[in-house]
């Protein structure tokens, strides 16, 4: 069984739960639980709900408890690879089972000052509200322009940045 608390700091939990109708199974819920640390590890638990009997009348839970469930890739940090997941699931939305539950990148704060210096610099600035990069180019006005940084179709001109 592996500890949360060894491997670090825990940098996102994703997971994805399922009711299950098979009649050939024990069980009628699972759920998948997954970590991801800053020693590059990923812990996974698997949690199920039995199916109602005697004793049980609501079924009864039961949780396999946290194993090692892989590695983060080398040729990446595991902030990296945790900004990818969470960048990958946000942009699938509802198309995927799984959920972040806690963790996740920092929300990209562009703070007012470092927008109205792009505003009087004149030079058609635009940042990026997915990863705060900072664009050039970019008419006063601009919504949803492609990232050169990220892919994400958010760069916005600096004006627009104060108007929405």
């Amino acid at each position: 069984m592996a500890k949360l608390s060894a491997h670090g700091r825990e940098l996102l939990r994703v997971a994805r739960e399922r009711v299950i109708t098979d009649p050939e199974r024990g069980i009628t819920w699972e759920r998948i639980t997954r970590t991801y640390h800053a020693d590059g590890k990923v812990l996974q638990k698997y949690d199920i709900r039995f199916k109602p009997d005697v004793y049980h009348p609501e079924g009864e839970l039961h949780s396999y408890g946290w194993k090692l469930f892989g590695k983060i890739k080398k040729d990446r940090t595991a902030q990296q690879a945790v900004e990818n997941i969470a960048r990958s699931l946000q942009s699938k939305g509802d198309a995927t089972e799984w959920k972040i539950i806690a963790g996740g990148p920092a929300p990209v704060i562009i703070n007012q000052s470092r927008v109205i210096r792009a505003i009087e610099s004149g030079e058609y600035i635009g940042f990026c509200r997915e990863c705060g990069h900072e664009a050039y180019g970019v008419e006063p006005d601009a919504r949803n322009y492609t990232c050169e940084k990220c892919g994400a179709s958010a760069v916005y001109g600096a004006e627009e940045f104060l108007i929405g």
